[in-house]
């Protein structure tokens, strides 16, 4: 069987760190062309531009999207508009209505499409979903909380509008989060603690529930230090279950679980080869959507400035 021939549009610090390891260790795809303003990516041909890749370039099946979400819209258009199959990074737009609109030009389309909410793929996760499956839920509490300095140093665009600031990493756990509950969830309440020289916030709490009034609460912070805490804990009226590490780590009642040796971006280009071969979709808005109501509903407190 031919490999899907891939091409990749963005080769910034996620691209090179995550998602060219994991497709040049998938055999069912095959790297064959970047897109890129900066550093080439080695072993491949490569372009200024997604217009340059798709008229120049060697012929693809399928693009992922690693770019900042401001501007991707009208890319993640063009590639669909040329009939190729779209991974797209989280998330996936910079703004609900652009990603809606994607959704339904894939389905006209009729090519697969992935909004990858990579941490869903986080080792802990399916383990702990299918424990939830059968418990009944009390309450949810979730702390991620990081530096950006380390993170994400001197990219600009973060605290830019559209950059989603501390909702960047926030959003990762909402994508768990709503990932692992049945019901949707709904944004209650929001504060938004923004420095006083960007226009993206970088703390955030945040009060949600669903339709059983299920009490979520969530702390996101990006100013945290070098001692990350990404965990979600989950009480139940029969025990608690906590993920730590960004999903990594699974503990039940204080005992460690066993939990998939597999790499968050490895599950990932799986899923596409799978979404590709049943000619389906995955394209959950739910994360972006949370993040838009407590933008929405959210009160703000300006904070001191944040320097890099």
């Amino acid at each position: 069987m031919q490999p899907i021939r891939l091409g990749l549009v963005g080769y910034g610090k996620i691209a090179q760190d995550q998602h060219v390891p994991a497709i040049n260790a998938n055999p069912a795809f095959q790297l064959v062309s970047v897109a890129t303003k900066g550093l080439p990516c080695a072993g491949v041909e490569n372009f200024q531009s997604l217009g340059e890749l798709l008229e120049n370039g060697p012929q693809v099946d399928a693009i992922a999207f690693c770019t900042p979400p401001q501007g991707r819209f009208a890319l993640v258009q063009q590639a669909l508009a040329a009939g190729k199959h779209v991974l797209v990074e989280k998330p996936p737009c910079a703004t609900l209505g652009e990603a809606l609109a994607l959704v339904d030009q894939v389905a006209e389309q009729g090519v697969s499409g992935l909004f990858a909410w990579h941490s869903r793929y986080a080792p802990g996760i399916e383990a702990a979903r299918d424990w939830l499956a059968s418990r009944t839920l009390q309450s949810v509490q979730i702390d991620w909380k990081e530096d950006v300095r380390k993170w994400h140093p001197g990219q600009a665009w973060i605290w830019q509008p559209g950059g989603l600031g501390v909702f960047d990493p926030g959003i990762n756990a909402l994508s768990i989060v709503t990932h692992l509950l049945a019901l949707p969830l709904f944004v209650e309440s929001a504060e938004l603690r923004v420095p006083s020289n960007c226009q993206s916030p970088i703390a955030a709490s945040i009060k949600m529930s669903d339709a059983q009034r299920l009490d979520v609460r969530a702390e996101f912070d990006f100013d945290h230090g070098h001692d990350e805490l990404w965990s979600i804990e989950i009480v139940c009226a029969e025990g608690t279950l906590r993920l730590d590490n960004g999903g990594a780590l699974l503990n039940i009642d204080g005992v460690r679980q066993t939990v998939s040796e597999e790499g968050e971006y490895a599950a990932v280009y799986r899923h596409f080869q799978q979404l590709i071969a049943d000619k389906a979709s995955d394209l959950d808005l739910q994360p972006l959507r949370l993040v838009a109501d407590s933008f929405f509903v959210g009160s703000r407190a300006s904070v001191e400035p944040f320097y890099d």
